[in-house]
């Protein structure tokens, strides 16, 4: 057996007990011992980095890395520090002692607020908050030996994606040994973060309204999309359609792209590629009835993150937009998240007739013939009137009405309320042109308006009001008279093409009375032959025309020659058309023989009313609106729709003439008497004065 020398081992036992010693205090890497008592520093390099699905490097986060080529750095990331384990934590996990994984698996890292977290439920350390600047950099300075937890607690504004991921990091971090360092390994004091997972995007955040500022729902769009390759240069001519968004995760998320209750489209993180990306927004379709712009809305998402646009004219790559009909334009602007207003304009239209003798409007109303009517439409202008093919306001009466605009008897004016129009329209900014009479139409007229007119109308209400009267040709009672207004415009801008229409009708109507003469009493015969004078109201006599019916009379018209008698019929009856309601007189000028004439004119009192049947409101469809229209269908408060009378002749008082003979012996006899009175007055006198 062979002895051992304590003498000679003991002193290489002491030495290894002393390494042993030495080792329970410090860690190795490649001889390099970790110094506990010297402080390092974490420092952030906040970057935009795009679309996963883009070319490039990403930065490692090791020591020296710089930003890929073709990415931003980011200024305003605001980031906060805490410590969750301490040295000897470090020396332990390093050293292959600890129990601990330190990971941020799911519930260890619990953040609270900016100075207060946990990790594995014990209180973590706050050490401080900072934001990047100057190059997307902020820094911690001072930092003991130790075990921290990174993270992103606010991204700038135009950042809408999830913030970075919450980094875990310790002081001092290894350099592992490899082919690149030559196998020499050592610790890194100051560590360099490279937070990453931001897509360099912006946000288009469109609102649509009517032209009263109301919030529009369906509105629909199409979003296409250029990607540049080089600093201002396009990668095609060919835009490709947009329909989702694909996050820096690979997860698709579809676009919604028709406007909501609010009247509004989010585009977010909209991807600005490595060198910027042009957008182009086209709306396809609205509500009925709402001219639809197609006009593109062109924008470009910067790989700073901002959107550059304007709404100048001008093509694609160079961010202009065309847009008409936009209210609250930025112009120009540069923002990461861009708020647009664009405004859809809905043309109306109104037909109404004044109240006779008065000066406020209804739907219907009754005339006398030749009277003077007053009539009013009022329409629209929509703002972007100028970009219309169409916008034409056109009014036909039927064949009863005779329209006198024609001849100057109108005026055109507009104003910013349809309850308060009062500027005049010069004529020089319009052209009214007449449309003639052609079967159950009467003659009527187009207005458009010129350019200076558009001008001077855009986004306003124009009022037409014009004069007219009923002619020979109207309806009598029945169902009235129509006169019709059609608005017609283009349905699209820029795109598109066909017209809807607006009609709108107002009804007038003229009257009628009849009279029926009779012998003595209401049931008595009747009497033909007898003549009367029309009188109105203060008395004067009015003309009349006889019309082929005997007995049937209507009121003579501006121009003819008419007769102030009328005769009744061998049914002993006078019918009188084209009366308004009110007084009116009968003035008996001859009777038949051996009856007397009427000692006073007879008094009419017309009052019929009428309420007119309209079809209802058909909103607006994919052809336009009709507003009202004639339900074929007039009811009169009379069940004959005419005033009616009855007008009694009675027998005059005559003495009769019963024989030549008896009638002179009467009065020769009555000649004797008073001469022979005569005689004894005169003789008596004589004979006293003897």
């Amino acid at each position: 057996m062979m002895k051992i020398n304590v003498k000679r081992i003991l002193p290489i036992l002491l030495v290894l007990m002393m390494c042993l010693m030495i080792l329970s205090g410090v860690v190795y890497a490649d001889d390099t011992v970790i110094d506990v008592g010297k402080k390092g520093s974490i420092t952030v390099t906040k970057y935009a980095t795009e679309n996963s699905t883009k070319p490039g490097n990403s930065a490692t986060g090791l020591e020296g890395q710089t930003i890929p080529d073709g990415y931003t750095t980011l200024d305003g990331a605001t980031f906060v520090l805490f410590k969750i384990a301490d040295k000897n934590a470090v020396k332990n996990y390093y050293n292959g002692t600890s129990n601990n994984p330190y990971t941020l698996d799911t519930g260890r890292f619990v953040y609270t607020n900016e100075t207060t977290a946990t990790y594995d439920s014990n209180p973590a350390t706050y050490i401080g908050t900072q934001t990047t600047s100057g190059g997307g950099i902020c820094k911690f300075d001072n930092l003991e030996v130790g075990i921290y937890v990174l993270k992103e607690i606010t991204a700038p504004s135009q950042i809408t994606v999830p913030l970075a991921e919450d980094s875990l990091i310790s002081i001092p971090m290894v350099n592992t040994a490899t082919s690149s360092n030559n196998g020499n390994a050592k610790w890194i004091y100051d560590v360099n973060v490279y937070p990453k997972n931001h897509e360099s995007t912006g946000t288009v955040e469109l609102t649509k309204v009517d032209q009263n500022n109301v919030n529009l729902q369906n509105v629909s769009f199409n979003l296409y999309k250029i990607e540049f390759q080089s600093d201002g240069g396009l990668s095609s001519a060919t835009w490709e359609e947009v329909n989702s968004i694909t996050n820096n995760a690979g997860i698709s998320s579809p676009l919604s792209l028709v406007t909501g209750t609010d009247g509004k489209i989010t585009l977010a993180n909209l991807p600005a590629g490595l060198y910027g990306t042009q957008y182009k927004l086209v709306e396809m379709s609205a509500p009925n009835g709402y001219i639809v712009n197609q006009t593109p809305l062109y924008f470009k998402v910067n790989k700073d993150n901002t959107i550059s646009w304007n709404n100048s004219s001008g093509e694609k790559g160079n961010c202009n937009n065309t847009n008409t009909g936009v209210v609250d334009i930025p112009i120009p602007t540069t923002e990461p998240r861009l708020p647009i207003t664009l405004r859809n304009e809905i043309p109306s239209l109104i037909k109404e007739v004044q109240v006779n003798g008065g000066t406020t409007w209804k739907t219907d109303e009754q005339y006398r013939l030749d009277d003077e009517i007053t009539y009013r439409l009022i329409a629209y202008v929509p703002k972007n009137v100028a970009e219309l093919d169409t916008y034409e306001i056109k009014d036909v009466p039927e064949v009863g009405i005779t329209d006198s605009s024609i001849s100057g008897d109108y005026t055109v004016s507009y104003g910013d309320d349809a309850n308060n129009i009062s500027t005049n329209l010069t004529s020089d900014k319009y052209i009214l042109t007449s449309i003639p009479a052609s079967g159950s139409n009467g003659q009527g007229f187009t207005l458009t308006l010129k350019d200076d007119g558009k001008i001077a109308t855009a986004g306003k209400y124009i009022q037409i009001v014009y004069k007219a009267h009923m002619n020979a040709s109207a309806v009598i009672a029945g169902n009235g008279n129509g006169n019709t207004a059609t608005l017609t415009y283009s349905k699209f801008i820029g795109g598109g093409t066909g017209d809807y229409t607006i009609t709108d009708e107002a009804r007038v109507y003229t009257h009628q009375y009849q009279i029926t003469k009779r012998k003595d009493t209401d049931t008595g015969d009747l009497i033909p032959g007898v003549q009367f004078e029309l009188l109105n109201a203060s008395k004067n006599n009015m003309s009349v025309i006889a019309l082929t019916d005997p007995g049937v009379y209507r009121l003579a018209l501006a121009g003819e020659t008419g007769s102030t008698t009328l005769t009744t019929a061998n049914d002993g009856t006078i019918l009188i058309k084209g009366l308004e309601n009110g007084t009116y007189y009968l003035k008996e000028t001859k009777t038949i023989d051996g009856y007397n004439l009427l000692s006073a004119p007879f008094q009419i009192d017309l009052s019929v009313s009428e309420t007119t049947t309209w079809n209802p409101d058909t909103g607006y469809t994919s052809t336009g609106r009709v507003v009202k229209s004639y339900g074929n269908s007039t009811t009169y408060s009379l069940a004959d729709a005419k005033g009616t009378s009855t007008i009694i002749n009675k027998k005059g008082f005559v003495l009769p003439q019963t024989g030549g003979m008896g009638y002179l012996l009467f009065c020769t006899v009555g000649i004797l008497l008073i001469g022979g009175g005569a005689a004894l007055i005169f003789g008596g006198r004589r004979k006293k004065i003897r």
